[in-house]
């Protein structure tokens, strides 16, 4: 009996030194070979671990690399770099944090990668996760396209909802327009709309006739008088006597009856040329 309590003494002793000298390491502490080793605060990492005569000696972290907790790592990390935007910018004991602009997704769940997005009105994108780190959790994710709203309904951009499409069948009309993602059906109703860009083009062309129609006439009349002030005063006719001589042409009686001799007196001061009939006998 002696023997058997002694053994289990021996036994029992050693552990509870180990238990009680493992309990005796604080929270900022890690046992290294039997020893208590403090732990490097955020901000820092290990520059010489902890020996039977000195405690662990700390360093901060260098610029672009960071330590967020208590650690026994012999370097700090390096901090993140955002392909688009920060978020918050990266300290000696924070990481920074990154997103993508409008019109990108993030590639992976600290938005280290962006890629377009391709989603049109009327969809939104679809996260799957493709690969899953089992070291620090990291993921990397890809997009689909998705409708917003159901096959019967379509998204209303102003309200930002979902609205039911109008079922023409139902109410007995003829469908003019099925509708889409972002619009409502149309349904014929026995109106036409109207259509104000129509209209607009048709002012638009009667006034470009109207206002043709009036250079046409202002140029017409500025011609016309034009011509008006150039025209010659003086309109007066010059006729040239014509002496008939019947020997020469040896006229009938008939043929020279009489001929009109026509002269210009327009020398002798009437301006409006006065004619003067002259009966000349031939026989």
């Amino acid at each position: 009996m002696f023997v058997s309590s002694l053994f289990l003494a021996v036994i029992w002793v050693p552990n509870v030194w180990t238990i009680q000298h493992v309990a005796g390491c604080g929270n900022q502490q890690m046992e290294i070979e039997g020893r208590c080793c403090n732990l490097c605060p955020p901000g820092e990492f290990v520059k010489a671990f902890c020996t039977e005569q000195d405690q662990t000696v700390c360093s901060p972290c260098d610029t672009g690399f960071y330590s967020s907790a208590y650690t026994m790592f012999s370097k700090c990390e390096e901090c993140l770099s955002c392909p688009q935007e920060y978020v918050e910018k990266c300290t000696a004991t924070a990481n920074a944090k990154c997103r993508c602009r409008s019109g990108f997704l993030c590639s992976n769940n600290v938005c280290s990668r962006c890629e377009e997005n391709k989603c049109v009105t009327g969809e939104r994108p679809n996260k799957t996760v493709t690969a899953k780190s089992l070291v620090d959790g990291s993921e990397e994710y890809s997009y689909h396209c998705e409708p917003i709203c159901p096959d019967d309904a379509y998204y209303e951009v102003k309200d930002n909802v979902c609205k039911p499409r109008t079922q023409c069948a139902r109410n007995g009309l003829p469908e003019l327009f099925p509708g889409n993602k972002t619009h409502n059906s149309v349904c014929d109703r026995g109106e036409r709309p109207t259509n104000h860009g129509d209209i607009i083009h048709v002012i638009i062309g009667i006034g470009f006739v109207l206002v043709s129609l009036t250079l046409l006439i202002l140029l017409s009349y500025a011609c016309m008088k034009k011509l008006m002030k150039h025209k010659p005063k003086d309109n007066s006719i010059n006729v040239v006597a014509v002496s008939a001589n019947t020997s020469e042409y040896h006229l009938s009686k008939e043929e020279s009856g009489c001929q009109l001799i026509i002269q210009d007196e327009s020398k002798h001061g009437d301006s409006l040329g006065h004619l003067h009939l002259e009966h000349v006998s031939l026989f």
